[in-house]
């Protein structure tokens, strides 16, 4: 992969010497002994980009949202998540602090919702919970 044989060429340069950027080909002056990417698009952009590419477990995960599909992810699996879990919408979901769990109900430690009007008991609206 050309991209692993520029990060391991980045690695061995001396401070001073021109490099290219494994992740979008930019030359730039390595400017300190650590140094292996461009500073070009700010941040962390390249070092990320080139991590999750040559990771496979990044490269595989399914789970990373892309811009193309951020509007689906928002119309249709956060509101799905949402009514299956218990909530009334979306921004409650999100806003939810569980006091069984302090890292954001994170773990899914959650009451089960109302089995009448599927909410969860601080939401239930039938009254039945």
């Amino acid at each position: 992969m050309k991209i692993k044989k520029t990060y391991k060429q980045n690695k061995l340069a001396k401070v001073g010497e021109i490099c290219v950027c494994p992740s979008c080909g930019t030359k730039f002056e390595k400017t300190n002994y650590q140094q292996v990417f461009c500073k070009s698009l700010g941040g962390t952009i390249c070092k990320d980009k080139y991590w999750n590419t040559v990771t496979p477990g990044k490269r595989n995960n399914r789970t990373r949202i892309s811009p193309a599909n951020r509007e689906y992810y928002n119309s249709v699996i956060l509101p799905k998540e949402a009514e299956k879990r218990g909530f009334p919408d979306v921004e409650t979901m999100l806003s939810h602090v569980d006091d069984f769990d302090g890292s954001w109900d994170v773990h899914y430690a959650h009451t089960e919702p109302c089995e009448f009007c599927g909410l969860r008991h601080e939401y239930c609206e039938c009254g039945e919970y």
